[in-house]
Formats: C-alpha cells, sequence, structure tokens
C-alpha cells in the first residue's frame, strides 16, 4: 500500500473518497466495526432514542408559549413537568450513548494494538531493525490515537448529531416550513470552504504522523543514550535535536487546529445569519397573524439545539481523513508479510548430537547493494563440542550466529542440524533448541525470578534457583532487597554488568537447549565476573554443542576448535596450539592483542 496520500476529487463540499481510501475505508469497516455489529446495534438504539428526545424538545417548548400567551396557566404544570422530564431522559440517554460508543471505539483500538503488537513479534527480525523502535511505537500509539477520535467522530458526529439534526429539522419544518426553507438555504452555502479546509487537514494530518513517529524515534534514543549524553556533556547538543522536533510537530499542529479553528467561526457566521433572517421573518409572519409566539420560540430552540451538532458535522471530514490516513500507516505496518516462516509440510527438529554443519552458505543484507557480508562459508559443529570464530570486526561472526535460528536466512547453500536442513524444520522446534547469550543482555522491567524464568516460562521456582546457582547468580540475588522478587528496573539498569550478563547466562541454563551461541558473552565484564561467568560457562558448555564469538584469549584457548574469519568467510581453522605455530591469521590477531588477555600455559 502506498504511503503518499492521493488527491481527492473536486467534490461540492461533503467528504468523498478517492478509490483507494475507499477501498481502505471499506476494509476497516469489515475487519473491526462490522464485528461488533450487537454492540452497535445497542449503541443505534440509545442513538435514535436520543435523538426522538433532542427532536420533542421544541415541541414542548412551543407547547408552553402558547399555554402562556393564552392564559392556560391550569396546564403549566403539565408543561414544567414534560421540560424536566424530557431534559433527565435526554442527559440519561446522552450519558448511555456517550458510554456506549466510547467503550467501543476503545474496545476496537485496543484490539488494534493488540493485533498490531502481535505482528511486529511474528515478523521478521530484519523488518524490526530496518525501522527505530520509537516509529514502531508512534504507529501503535499515535496512529491509534488519530484512528480512535475518528471512530469517536463518527459515531458521535456523523450518526448520533445527524439524528438529532434531522429530528431537529423535522421539528422546525412542523413548525414553520417557510422558515425551514430559509435556514436549509443558507448552511449548504458553507459546504464548498468546509471540504477545502478538509482537505488541507488531510495533507497536514499526513504530515504530522509521520513527525510524531520521527520526533518519537528521537526521544527513544536520547532517553536510551543518557549514560553518553551525560558522560560527554551533549544535554544542549540532545535537547537543540529534540526541541527541532517538538517545533515541527507543534507547528503542524497549529496547522491543523487553524485549519480547523475556521470551520466553527464560518458555520456560526452563517448561523448567525440565518437567526437574524429567522426573527426577522417570524415578526412578520407574528404581527400578520400566520404563525403564534410558540411556534416562533420551539423554531428557535430547534434551530439553536441544531447549531452544535451543525457545526461538528462541518469538522467531521477533517477528523475523517486524519483517522483514515493513520489507518493507512497501520496497515502498511500489518500488511507486511514474514518472509522467514514454516514451509509447508515441515516437521519438528529431531535431535541426536545436534551437529551443525554451514553448507558453503553466502548471505546479504537487505540494502547492502549485494555486498556479501557471508560468502562460502562451510563449517562443521561436531555434537557436543566447543567451536570458537574470531576475527576483526565487521568479519561476520555474528551474522553467522544469527543464521542458526533462522533470524536470517541463507541465499546459497544450507545449514543442517543432524541433516536436517534447518529451512526444513518447524521454527518453533528449531529455537527451542538453541540459547542464546549476547553481550547485549535484554533484561525486563520485572523481577529477577521473572526474568531467569522467560528461558522456560511457567519453570517452578527450585528450578531458577538451581539455574541461578549454576550461573554463579545466586548470591548476589540474595543480597538483593527482595532476592528474587527484586524489580530490577528498566533493561535491568538497577544492576551491574556482570549481574546482567549471569541472569541471561541463568536464563540459558534454565532452557537448557542442546545448542548454545554464545555472541561475546564475557568482553565487557570486569576481571572478576569474567571469572565467574567463564567458570558457570565451562561447566554448561561441558557436552553442549557451543558456538562463541570472542575476544577473550581465555575463552578461545579452551574451545575444541577456533575458527579465523575475514570478509565473511573462513581463513584459518585449527586448535589454539596449532594456530599459534602455523603463525598465521590467528597469530596475527593475538600479538595485535584483537584477542585480548594473557595466554595460559596448555594443560597436557
Amino acid at each position: 500500500m502506498s504511503s503518499a496520500p492521493a488527491a481527492p476529487r473536486k467534490n461540492s463540499g461533503q467528504l468523498i473518497l478517492d478509490e483507494r481510501r475507499r477501498g481502505l475505508l471499506n476494509r476497516f469497516l469489515k475487519e473491526w466495526v462490522y464485528p461488533r455489529w450487537r454492540e452497535l446495534t445497542v449503541a443505534m438504539i440509545l442513538t435514535g432514542l436520543l435523538a426522538a428526545i433532542t427532536g420533542a424538545y421544541p415541541m414542548i417548548i412551543k407547547a408552553s408559549f402558547d399555554m402562556l400567551m393564552k392564559d392556560q396557566s391550569g396546564m403549566l404544570h403539565y408543561v414544567l413537568a414534560a421540560i424536566v422530564g424530557a431534559t433527565i431522559m435526554r442527559s440519561i440517554l446522552l450519558y448511555a450513548q456517550t458510554v456506549e460508543t466510547n467503550r467501543i471505539v476503545m474496545r476496537l483500538t485496543t484490539d488494534m494494538q493488540r493485533v498490531g503488537f502481535a505482528h511486529l513479534m511474528t515478523s521478521d527480525f530484519a523488518r524490526l531493525s530496518r525501522e527505530t523502535p520509537g516509529r514502531l511505537v508512534s504507529k501503535l500509539t499515535n496512529d491509534i490515537g488519530f484512528i480512535q477520535q475518528a471512530a469517536q467522530a463518527a459515531l458521535n458526529t456523523a450518526i448520533r448529531d445527524s439524528l438529532s439534526i434531522v429530528a431537529l429539522v423535522a421539528s422546525m419544518i412542523y413548525l414553520d416550513p417557510v422558515m425551514s426553507l430559509i435556514v436549509l438555504g443558507i448552511y449548504p452555502i458553507a459546504a464548498l470552504p468546509v471540504a477545502k479546509l478538509s482537505q488541507r487537514l488531510r495533507r497536514v494530518a499526513k504530515q504530522t504522523q509521520d513527525e510524531l513517529g520521527g520526533m518519537t524515534s528521537l526521544l527513544t534514543e536520547k532517553l536510551s543514550g543518557a549514560r553518553l549524553i551525560k558522560s560527554f556533556r551533549l544535554e544542549d547538543y540532545a535537547a537543540d535535536r529534540l526541541n527541532k522536533s517538538f517545533e515541527h510537530v507543534y507547528d503542524l499542529r497549529m496547522k491543523a487546529v487553524r485549519n480547523r479553528a475556521r470551520i466553527d467561526p464560518l458555520l456560526e457566521a452563517l448561523g448567525g445569519l440565518a437567526v437574524a433572517g429567522v426573527i426577522a421573518f417570524a415578526y412578520w409572519r407574528i404581527a400578520s397573524g400566520i404563525s403564534t409566539v410558540g411556534d416562533f420560540m420551539g423554531f428557535i430552540t430547534a434551530l439553536l439545539m441544531a447549531s452544535q451538532p451543525i457545526r461538528a458535522l462541518g469538522s467531521l471530514s477533517g477528523r475523517i481523513n486524519e483517522g483514515l490516513a493513520a489507518a493507512e500507516s497501520y496497515y502498511d505496518l500489518v500488511d507486511e508479510k514474514p518472509t522467514i516462516v514454516d514451509k509447508p509440510g515441515a516437521q519438528p527438529l529431531a535431535m541426536g548430537n545436534a551437529t551443525i554443519r554451514f553448507e558453503a552458505i553466502r548471505f546479504s543484507y537487505e540494502g547492502s547493494g549485494g555486498a556479501q557480508a557471508i560468502s562460502d562459508f562451510t563449517l562443521t559443529v561436531p555434537g557436543g563440542r566447543t567451536v570458537a570464530l574470531v576475527g576483526r570486526s565487521g568479519a561476520g561472526k555474528s551474522t553467522v550466529l544469527n543464521l542458526v535460528p533462522r533470524l536470517f536466512d541463507v541465499e546459497q547453500g544450507r545449514i543442517t542440524i543432524d541433516g536436517q536442513d534447518i529451512r526444513d524444520v518447524t521454527l518453533a522446534s528449531l529455537r527451542d533448541a538453541i540459547s542464546i547469550v549476547s553481550q547485549d543482555v535484554t533484561l525486563f522491567d520485572d523481577t529477577i525470578g521473572a526474568n531467569i524464568a522467560l528461558g522456560r516460562l511457567g519453570a517452578p521456582q527450585p528450578a531458577i534457583t538451581a539455574a541461578a546457582q549454576a550461573a554463579a547468580a545466586h548470591e548476589f540475588i540474595l543480597a538483593q532487597p527482595q532476592g528474587y522478587a527484586t524489580e530490577i528496573g528498566d533493561r535491568g539498569l538497577r544492576l551491574s554488568g556482570g549481574q546482567r550478563q549471569r541472569l541471561a547466562l541463568a536464563r540459558a541454563i534454565l532452557k537448557d537447549a542442546p545448542i548454545l551461541l554464545l555472541d561475546e558473552a564475557t568482553s565487557a565484564l570486569d576481571t572478576e565476573s569474567e571469572r565467574l561467568v567463564q567458570e558457570a560457562l565451562a561447566r554448561f558448555t561441558k557436552n553442549r554443542t557451543t558456538l562463541v564469538i570472542a575476544h577473550r584469549l581465555s575463552t578461545v584457548q579452551n574451545a575444541d576448535l577456533i575458527c579465523v574469519m575475514e570478509d565473511g568467510t573462513i581463513v584459518e581453522t585449527g586448535s589454539h596450539r596449532e594456530l599459534l605455530a602455523a603463525n598465521g591469521h590467528y597469530a596475527r590477531l593475538v600479538r595485535s592483542q584483537a584477542l585480548v588477555g594473557t595466554l595460559e600455559p596448555e594443560t597436557t
């Protein structure tokens, strides 16, 4: 679906949508509105009753003035009771109708958020990496907000106010058909300028939604980088970047406000003309005996009561266009189909000794212009053994790890586990067989125990405790204020780097998957934390197929096989001793300290 809005055709002043937007509106109604027909029926009944009471109100006013003019004081208490009763009934119906319609709209938009987020969670990793989290958040918050406002306007303005106008116009025609023609002849004059303003609002709405996405992205970026901003004294720089975005959004919103603000005064002025004309004409008719004071007061009551919903209808087109622009952005998101999915007939992965084979694989990232990130990569990781990938930054090591759980798919060649092409097995069974521990630990704003339990949802507390003990995390957890129930804050910021790393390892231990992928899991740790994590890893990786990326000699030396990578391919393999003796790529990495640490004595 194209994101560039097509210009609507010239029209007589009403909301007329181009073919693409009509299709978008029809789709929205079919998917989100029609399934709620029962709730909508209740809302429509309430709306109809409200309109009927509203239309009857001017008739009660007419009757009351006719009685007063004829000095029928004996009937006054009936008239007063009717006025009070109609007012109370209208208030009750207005409350019930407002609550019901807003409940429908909020339930609808909440469900849209749920569907949108669920779709994002099933999207390809490449798609999630292509757009900043802030922009994705904006689609599920700001865009949904515009849709909610449009849906509320549709129910409360297009339907409730329209029915009220119909009832009031019917009362006006009944009370004085001639004066009604005067009023109905003036208001349509406003249709053309209102339509012009609505077109401007649609364009501004699209620009505003795009800029809101950028602003949300910048906010997320700057708040996530608070440590860098503070340490480098970049507060003014960050504020300046955000201020420009804030100002741009402000300018766009003010442009929308100005366009919307022109509608009410326009309708107000025309309404004033209509009222003035009605009073002048009514004076002549009353003086001529053609109509009564009661007719005139009832008519004026209906006219004044109709003015507010008529003004609301004038703003409806702008609201609907804003909502459609937001719905277009929402559907752009949910219509994207993931490419990494189970192939027809995919079977669960049948685990043996968890041998992994990379067979002449090639891979390039989207937007790289065809540059190969991985080229002719061939490697066997024997079951139960540890293989280390080393090389300078950009050599493709992390890409190789991401290919194993199919976060990306190879373009050529294949990856097998125990002889099964990973594209032939179900994603669920493949990813259940793999644990990943990386340098950038992902922790959620929850308790320590809940974060460990992500490795196996529903795991009992004894299993969580055992995993923490195996990861050398149990002692520091017990030292926390509430132990395993301690809240760790956003991304675990209340913990040290070593503590976060050990929680990530405990999570992997709890999962107990036969394949372990370690992406520089100890590179950012202090000496003591590294020692604890290394000891835990040594126990955990024993007899487990492990593919590890490391810059620490202490990690690399203990691997069963070391593979040196350059430019996405393997240039050297062997044990630590063999590669040092060969005095090739690996030896140069050690000498240049691309692999950090002290050479440990060989064990014999």
